[in-house]
């Protein structure tokens, strides 16, 4: 009995249930009703929206039974349009169908209160609504969240923005966005806790985030960006796994925010992991190449330390060797086994070489000035062609050294056909820069005194690429003007060809001044990837005045000199202006005798080598050497003599203050001038690091050792010293202290040069 009374009770509950179900289901659903026949359709409320633009986005027309799920389908799209508030619908006289709306009003104006700190403008530029747009409350909130970002991103990390409407009478409102900004937050200190390899230091030097510093009002560095965390701990990640500790956990940054709201406080947590090695490396797949073979392209070897640098350098290489071959699809995988009980990890490729495929079109967008065939003769890769990686790798790199688009804004896509898919055409997308410069500044120079230059140049000129500029340079010892054009590719061949108008007044020898003008023309051609070789005609007169030496021969200084020069070249560094990693270096012979008044015949060597020894350490050093020999007896000008010491060369030395001197008896006084040796050979050597790499900030430590004079009677002047490097908008200015480690007895102790432009 007490059984059938449970089962009994059970059964009449799940009964309840489902007609409880179905109730609530025709309660909220509604069950589908035909309401009358359509006759006409009408539209009241609307003032500024077409009729017919409602009545075309509605279903129901004259003639149609209208149910309430055609009518509620209706509404809704109505209302999608975003252009009223409200939208109903009622039965009129004679089967009429009428649609009521409301408007949304019109946005008049917008305005902003309370940004002090970012410009109207440019808060305009992250706001989506604008004025005599339709008024959208969705829309003024993500406005309100984007403005709320840009300020945070902007170092405002207490910023708060929102939205006030205002009616107006001619129903239109004003929208104004209130911004509260708060001081900007900047960061006091960060603390790393659980690092033992690596200081604290090293780890935020790897950071995007910085620390308040001295250069922060230059540089910018210091504010608080929320945003920047997680790149933050994904660089120190892989700074960790490319020295080997694979299984690096780096926690959340932890952010305390002082009672002032002015500082925060950053704390991260990190567990560092054993250093691991690599063990084995096995090859899985389609292996098109011998295993052996495959191993020599690594630079990851058994029993190196990993590197998830190298290991991403090894894979690329590894997918253009496939590529090569014409598998534009070929994907290489790695998997990474940890060895158990040791810390050594096992790496494993795996090969998947995919269809080969062809070049098809291509095609470049985005050039509004630069010609099509500015871009195409950079290129490596040519339609019709086997895929190579390799090549379209090496095309993109030399349409962005071109220097003509925005930094990284160079992208090539690879587009398969639809009716053949083994047909890939490349879509090459650039983003114009200014390629037009100009630049003035003044100064003052412990070499030349109080300076000043300018200089206008198009390094695109009429977008053929061609190189224009003209250029002066002014100061109490030196006044320069030129004219230079450089054509890379002339007639569109290989050629490079150019020339340079120059005229100098030169004070700077304690000999005698001179003026000079002069004319060069210049043509080179490509004889190896990177290396071309040049020749180049140059002719001048130089006309001395002011001679203080009386010694000094007039007859020799004066006069045209015809020079040919030839020249091989090879450059592969990285960066021209501010080289890092690569290597340059040149061969040169000149021959002054082609008519003219003058002889000397010149050999020259010069090689110049960069690389980053350590984190953002970079080492730099060159080596110059230069020989001068007579031609038929003809004494060499002085002015084409070799001295060192100042700026540009032995740095704790003065101007002039090395080569064979002679003193002479000048108005009573014995005076030493330097005349200047047939050869000279130099070396220097810096490390550098940034100082403060927002603002361009650097600083040097630097060694020279030189000598001008004769091959038979060289003796290495020594010098060390320090300075602060400016990459500013004019070029890069250098402050530098040299002190010399053998000094003469009238050698200075030591040496302060400020100069403008890069030493090497």
């Amino acid at each position: 009995m007490k059984q059938f009374f449970i089962f009994h009770t059970i059964f009449s509950l799940l009964i309840c249930a489902f007609i409880f179900s179905k109730v609530e289901a025709n309660v909220l659903l509604g069950p589908k009703k035909k309401l009358f026949r359509v006759q006409s359709i009408e539209v009241k409320g609307q003032k500024k929206v077409e009729k017919e633009a409602i009545l075309e986005k509605i279903g129901v027309r004259p003639g149609m039974d209208l149910d309430t799920h055609l009518l509620r389908r209706d509404i809704e799209k109505i209302y999608s349009l975003k252009y009223f508030e409200t939208v109903t619908a009622e039965e009129g006289p004679n089967g009429a169908l009428i649609f009521i709306v409301k408007e949304r009003p019109i946005i008049s104006k917008i305005n902003f209160d309370g940004n002090n700190e970012i410009d109207t403008d440019e808060l305009k530029t992250h706001i989506k609504t604008k004025d005599f747009s339709i008024l959208d409350i969705n829309s003024l909130k993500q406005d309100s969240a984007a403005l709320q970002k840009h300020y945070e991103e902007k170092g405002f990390y207490l910023a708060y923005a929102d939205y006030r409407i205002k009616q107006n009478k001619d129903e239109t409102v004003e929208v104004t966005y209130q911004i509260k900004e708060f001081d900007k937050v900047r960061v006091k200190n960060i603390i790393f806790l659980g690092n033992k390899v690596f200081s604290d230091a090293i780890l935020k030097d790897i950071m995007e985030t910085r620390e308040e510093s001295l250069f922060s009002f230059m540089s910018g560095s210091g504010n608080f960006k929320e945003l920047n965390f997680q790149t933050d701990v994904e660089r120190i990640k892989y700074f960790y796994k490319t020295k080997g500790h694979l299984q690096v956990n780096v926690g959340t940054p932890e952010v305390t925010v002082s009672e002032d709201k002015k500082w925060v406080f950053i704390t991260m947590k990190v567990n560092e992991g054993p250093k691991f090695s690599v063990n084995e490396i096995n090859f899985q797949g389609e292996l098109l190449f011998p295993e052996s073979e495959i191993m020599e392209k690594l630079k990851l070897r058994q029993n190196d330390i990993y590197s998830e640098e190298t290991l991403r350098g090894d894979i690329q290489t590894l997918t253009e060797l496939y590529q090569d071959q014409g598998y534009a699809f070929a994907n290489v995988l790695r998997t990474l086994h940890v060895v158990p009980g040791a810390n050594k990890v096992d790496i494993e490729y795996s090969f998947e070489k995919g269809k080969m495929a062809y070049f098809g079109k291509i095609i470049v967008k985005g050039n509004t000035k630069t010609r099509d065939k500015v871009v195409r003769r950079e290129l490596k890769i040519r339609e019709g062609t086997r895929f190579s990686g390799t090549d379209l790798r090496k095309s993109r790199e030399n349409v962005n050294r071109l220097g003509f688009f925005e930094q990284g804004s160079v992208v090539f896509n690879t587009v398969p056909r639809k009716d053949k898919d083994d047909v890939l055409d490349v879509e090459i997308n650039v983003k114009e820069r200014n390629t037009g410069q100009i630049s003035v500044g003044a100064g003052y120079s412990t070499a030349t005194g109080a300076f000043m230059q300018a200089s206008i140049g198009q390094n695109n000129f009429m977008g053929y690429g061609q190189n224009l500029s003209f250029g002066l340079s002014l100061s109490s010892t030196n006044k320069t003007y030129n004219v230079g054009f450089t054509e890379p590719y002339l007639f569109d061949t290989k050629w490079t060809a150019g020339f340079d108008i120059y005229s100098q007044n030169n004070e700077a020898s304690s000999s005698f001044s001179y003026k000079r003008n002069g004319l060069d023309l210049r043509v080179g051609h490509p004889i190896a990837e990177y290396t071309r070789v040049y020749v180049t005609y140059r002719i001048e007169d130089t006309q001395i005045r002011a001679v203080n030496d009386p010694t000094v021969d007039e007859a020799v200084e004066n006069g045209i000199a015809s020079v040919v020069r030839t020249s091989i070249v090879q450059d592969k560094r990285d960066n021209t202006f501010e080289p890092s990693a690569g290597y340059y270096w040149s061969l040169a012979a000149e021959y002054a005798g082609v008519g003219g008044d003058k002889r000397w015949y010149k050999s020259e060597g010069d090689g110049r080598y960069f690389n980053k020894v350590y984190g953002d350490f970079v080492f730099r050093s060159r080596l110059f050497t230069s020989k001068l020999e007579l031609v038929g007896g003809r004494p060499v000008p002085r002015a084409e003599r070799f001295t060192l010491g100042g700026a540009r060369n032995l740095r704790g030395y003065n101007y002039e203050a090395i080569g064979p001197k002679r003193n002479i008896l000048v108005n009573g006084f014995t005076r030493p001038f330097n005349e200047g040796g047939l050869f000279t050979a130099y070396s220097q050597i810096e490390i550098e690091h940034p100082l403060a790499r927002e603002a361009g900030l650097k600083w040097v430590v630097f060694f020279d050792a030189g000598d001008a004079g004769e091959p038979s009677q060289f003796k290495a002047h020594m010098d060390y010293g320090f300075g602060l490097r400016w990459f500013s908008p004019i070029g890069v200015l250098r402050f530098e202290f040299g002190y010399p480690l053998n000094p003469g007895p009238n050698d200075a102790g030591s040496q302060f040069h400020f100069d403008i432009g890069q030493l090497f």
